[in-house]
């Protein structure tokens, strides 16, 4: 019981990682003029919601990680 609350939580991490690093990019398009410069797109990262991000992805990793022992244990480590 405890694994499959263990992937679950890491899939849920993993869903909130991607959101919060959606959140944290962002394009600005400059558009072409005529007889001028082409058109620029400009991409702006916000360093606390890529941190966010990084940080749930680091704790849905682990969780897998002891997800993946406790399978190749067989057994749950409280009995």
């Amino acid at each position: 019981m405890r694994r499959l609350g263990e992937v679950l939580g890491a899939v849920v991490l993993l869903v909130l990682a991607v959101v919060c690093w959606n959140i944290g990019v962002s394009d600005t398009v400059f558009a072409a003029k005529p007889d001028g410069p082409p058109e620029f797109v400009s991409t702006k990262y916000s360093g606390s919601w890529i941190a966010v991000a990084t940080a749930l992805l680091l704790v849905a990793s682990l969780l897998t990680v002891d997800a993946v022992r406790l399978t190749m244990l067989g057994r749950s480590p409280t009995g």
